[in-house]
């Protein structure tokens, strides 16, 4: 990845909500309600940078249909981590040190 492109996904990456999100995922995948209680923000906020995060590469998610007995039968998104965080972050450390 080229220096500039680093630099985007570094901003991208590194806002403090963002942050928070990717370092929660990082334990496993989860659901805006678990992600929102996590890191105890709004969920409309969580959802906001849910999408700049999957947008720019640093999450995937797909839905699948609930077996939990309070949404059972309800079509649940799930989160997680993409490589790009792992290697956004490497890069940054191998530029800086």
């Amino acid at each position: 990845m080229d220096e500039e492109k680093l630099i985007e996904s570094a901003h991208v990456l590194f806002h403090p909500i963002r942050y928070r999100i990717v370092k929660v995922l990082k334990e496993r995948p989860m659901h805006i309600n678990e992600i929102s209680d996590r890191i105890g923000k709004d969920r409309r906020l969580v959802s906001h940078h849910l999408l700049t995060l999957e947008e720019h590469g640093f999450l995937a998610s797909r839905y699948y249909v609930s077996q939990m007995p309070r949404s059972k039968g309800k079509a649940i998104r799930i989160y997680w981590n993409t490589e790009k965080v792992k290697e956004v972050m490497e890069e940054l450390r191998d530029m800086l040190y």
